[in-house]
């Protein structure tokens, strides 16, 4: 068994090489990109107060989902609520270098360090610069840290230095009792664990310690490769101490030293030609009876938009019957509403700015005879430098549901009499 996984785990590790998969690259938004993963450096930042909201410093969004964050320095094995937070005072982004550094600050220990961030092939390296030595009070606490989500992992395999083990479902590993005097302090002086009077609090040993992590073998959309150039990583179960805790890997820092004493390498495994699935947003509160029904579509970069509206009913076991389709003639369509009466469905064709009218009755698509096709005309406000007319962005009624609303970008307001035929009752109103 171990060699089956070892097997596939290597086939995995070479396709994270594969020549199809552009490299990560900075983009105008500052952040790490390639198809299906995105690193976000200090994108997010630390809040303080809280210090445990789980999207902040470095981040990975790995094939659509967010499966890791906190990269940072920490002073925990596994930071939980109050637990201490670097301030973030300077952060440069060096387009030139397809690098980011980051300076971090823990003014409670006047410790100051670097994180410098660089895209190389398919992974980014982490370096930690130091410029003075580990505080003597922070030796063996001030570490480099990194958190997974548990539950895009749990019963994955991973290895670690090529030997297979499994993450856990449920929170389990050894733990340590360590005097109060040696815990790092807590924001403002909070404590998150009660002593009991014993006068000890409680620390998570390792699930596993080694050089070389190689994680979900077994599942591409979430294999990630983590390695240490110059020191051990050791992997904690960070939900002994927090409900909401993470898995954490984590590399102390060396004591006495200073100049680059840390480097890690992080690849994320990128699926050639993955696309997300398109996400349809709509009121998780529900909808009134009188309330126009409104869903937006949200479309990966690289998707080819389906120009066609459907109608489904849902069966009682949640699955979908395709009861009609129509074309909207149209390109991108991107968002669809009904009117209050559920007599017609309105669909916005964001990149040919256009928009359709469909006629309902029960539900269904009334005959092609019924349909109506609206496109605006002229080029009043475009952007010429990627755009030959106005996007669609969506249409929606005002609250009496007499008057259909539809947003063109940059092109203000159409509102449109929905009684009276296609002509508009009001011209383009500037949001200026």
């Amino acid at each position: 068994m171990k060699k089956t996984l070892l097997l596939a785990a290597l086939l995995l590790l070479a396709g994270c090489g594969d020549k199809a998969v552009a490299p990560l690259r900075l983009n105008e938004l500052e952040y790490f990109e390639t198809r299906g993963v995105n690193v976000l450096v200090y994108s997010n930042l630390f809040t303080g107060g809280f210090n445990d909201e789980k999207d902040s410093g470095l981040e990975i969004i790995h094939h659509g989902v967010r499966t890791a964050q906190g990269g940072a320095i920490r002073l925990n094995n596994t930071p939980e609520q109050w637990d201490l937070v670097p301030a973030t005072p300077e952060r440069t982004v060096r387009p030139e270098d397809n690098a980011i550094e980051v300076k971090l600050r823990f003014e409670d220990y006047d410790f100051d360090s670097r994180l410098v961030v660089t895209g190389e092939g398919q992974a980014v390296r982490i370096d930690v610069y130091l410029d003075e030595p580990v505080p003597a009070e922070l030796e063996g606490d001030a570490g480099f840290n990194l958190e997974f989500l548990p539950s895009q992992y749990w019963n994955k395999t991973y290895l670690v230095d090529g030997l297979a083990q499994r993450f856990p479902r449920y929170a389990v590993s050894e733990t340590v009792a360590r005097p109060n005097s040696e815990k790092v302090r807590q924001f403002k002086g909070y404590k998150t664990y009660d002593d009991r009077g014993t006068d000890r609090f409680v620390d998570p040993l390792p699930l596993a310690v080694g050089r070389t992590f190689l994680l979900a073998p077994d599942d591409p959309e979430r294999t990630v490769r983590i390695s240490c150039e110059d020191g051990e990583i050791s992997l904690y179960d960070g939900r002994m101490l927090a409900q909401n805790g993470w898995f954490t890997f984590r590399s102390l820092l060396p004591a006495g030293r200073t100049g680059k004493v840390l480097t890690w390498y992080v690849e994320p495994h990128s699926i050639p030609g993955w696309i997300r699935e398109p996400n349809v947003g709509f009121s998780q509160m529900g909808y009134l009876p009188d309330q126009p029904k409104e869903a937006v579509i949200e479309l990966d970069r690289n998707d080819r938009p389906q120009s066609v509206a459907s109608v489904y009913r849902i069966r009682e076991d949640g699955s979908l019957d395709a009861l009609d389709r129509r074309p909207t003639h149209g390109i991108s369509s991107c968002h669809l509403t009904t009117d209050p009466a559920g007599e017609f469905l309105f669909c916005a064709n964001y990149s040919s700015g256009t928009f359709n009218e469909f006629r309902l009755k029960d539900g269904l698509f009334q005959g092609p005879e019924s349909e109506r096709y609206f496109e605006m005309q002229g080029k009043l406000g475009p952007n010429p430098s990627r755009q030959e007319h106005a996007h669609a962005h969506c249409t929606v009624f005002t609250p009496d549901g007499k008057y259909l609303i539809k947003k063109l970008e940059r092109r203000g307001l159409h509102i449109m009499d929905k009684t009276v035929g296609t002509d508009p009752i009001a011209e383009y109103i500037n949001r200026k």
